[in-house]
C-alpha cells in the first residue's frame, strides 16, 4: 500500500485547527488504498496552535508535528514539509482550507495516470481585493517573461501533489532563497493541472500581506532569472548614449551663438534627474542580487526545529 503525506504549515491558526482536521478526516475516509500521514509544521506560532495540534495527536496517531523555534516564514515551512514527509506521494497545501482538501482525491487520480506533478490552479479571483488581483496578474506576467525555460504556471500557488521522485529532487536543491512555486517547474517531470475556485477563508485572518507578496515576487524573479541585471546593462547603455548626444547638441548650440536655450536646458536637466533616478533603481536591482549572494554564502540553516512529535509512519 502506498503512503500519502498531506502537508501544511501553520502560523497562529488556533481557529482553523479543528476545522482543518475535520476536513482532512473526511478525505482520508475515502482513501482506502493509501496509508495517510498528516504532517504539520508549526512555524513559530505565538498563540496556542501547537497545544491544539498536540490535542489532535491524541486522536490522530498518523499526525507528525514539526515545531520551529521561531517564525521562519512560509517558504522555510514548505521546505521542512518536503524534507520531513515520508509518503510516496506528497500533497502540499495551506491550512486555511482555501485549498479545498477534497481536491486531493482527484489529484491522486491524475497521479495514478502517470503524472509526477499535479497543480491546482485558481480560475476565479473576483473575490480578491482589486490591488491583489492586479499585482497577482502583473507578477505572473513578469515571471513568465523572465523565467525563460522555467514555465511558472499562472495562478498556481503551493497547492500541489508531488511524486516522491520530484520531492527528492527538490530536497537536493541547495539554494537558501528557495521559492517552492519556482522549484517545482524547475525540476520538471510530467505535469497535470486541475482548476478550482478558491473558497473564502473560514476562520481567522490571512497572514499573507502585501509585504509578503512583494517579497515572494522578488525572490521568485531573482531565483529564476538574471534578466533584470541584463536589462539594467542595456538601459545604462541607452541612457549613456542619449546623455552623450544631448551634451554634444547642447555644446554645438552654444558654440554657434544661440543665447536663449532655457527650454533645452530645462529639458536637459530633467533628463539628468530622470537618469539619476533610473541609476538608483538599477543599483537597487543589483543590490537585490548581491543581498541574495550574501545569504547563500552565509549558508545558514533555513530553520531550527524546537520540537518534533513523530507519527506512526516514523515508528
Amino acid at each position: 500500500m502506498k503512503t500519502l503525506s498531506i502537508c501544511a504549515p501553520m502560523y497562529n491558526e488556533k481557529e482553523m485547527v479543528p476545522y482543518f482536521f475535520e476536513k482532512i478526516d473526511e478525505v482520508i475516509k475515502k482513501l482506502s488504498s493509501y496509508k495517510v500521514e498528516i504532517l504539520i509544521v508549526n512555524d513559530g506560532s505565538k498563540d496556542n496552535t501547537l497545544e491544539l495540534l498536540k490535542e489532535q495527536k491524541k486522536t490522530h496517531p498518523n499526525l507528525h508535528i514539526v515545531s520551529f523555534s521561531r517564525n521562519f516564514g512560509h517558504e522555510a515551512a514548505v521546505s521542512a514539509l518536503l524534507k520531513y514527509s515520508k509518503g510516496d506521494v506528497v500533497c502540499i497545501m495551506d491550512s486555511d482550507l482555501q485549498d479545498p482538501p477534497e481536491l486531493i482525491i482527484d489529484m491522486l487520480k491524475l497521479y495514478e495516470q502517470g503524472f509526477d506533478v499535479v497543480n491546482a490552479r485558481r480560475i476565479n479571483r473576483k473575490k480578491d481585493p482589486f490591488l491583489k488581483r492586479i499585482t497577482a496578474e502583473l507578477f505572473y506576467k513578469v515571471i513568465s517573461k523572465l523565467s525563460g525555460k522555467i514555465k511558472v504556471p499562472d495562478n498556481v500557488g503551493n497547492y500541489r501533489l508531488l511524486s516522491r521522485q520530484v520531492v527528492d529532487h527538490i530536497n537536493n536543491l541547495k539554494e537558501k532563497n528557495s521559492v517552492f512555486r519556482v522549484q517545482v517547474p524547475y525540476v520538471g517531470f510530467k505535469t497535470a493541472t486541475m482548476d478550482f475556485v478558491r473558497p473564502p477563508r473560514l476562520k481567522g485572518e490571512t497572514h499573507y500581506n502585501y509585504k509578503s507578496m512583494f517579497k515572494l515576487a522578488g525572490d521568485s524573479i531573482t531565483s529564476s532569472s538574471t534578466q533584470p541585471l541584463r536589462w539594467s546593462l542595456y538601459l545604462g547603455i541607452i541612457l549613456g548614449t542619449i546623455s552623450f548626444i544631448s551634451f554634444i547638441v547642447f555644446l554645438i548650440l552654444r558654440l554657434v551663438g544661440f543665447s536663449t536655450l532655457i527650454y533645452f536646458e530645462a529639458m536637459l536637466y530633467s533628463f539628468i534627474v530622470l537618469t539619476l533616478s533610473i541609476v538608483l533603481v538599477v543599483l537597487g536591482v543589483v543590490g537585490e542580487y548581491v543581498g541574495r549572494i550574501l545569504i547563500e554564502t552565509q549558508n545558514r540553516p533555513l530553520y531550527y526545529v524546537e520540537e518534533e512529535i513523530k507519527g506512526d509512519l516514523d515508528e
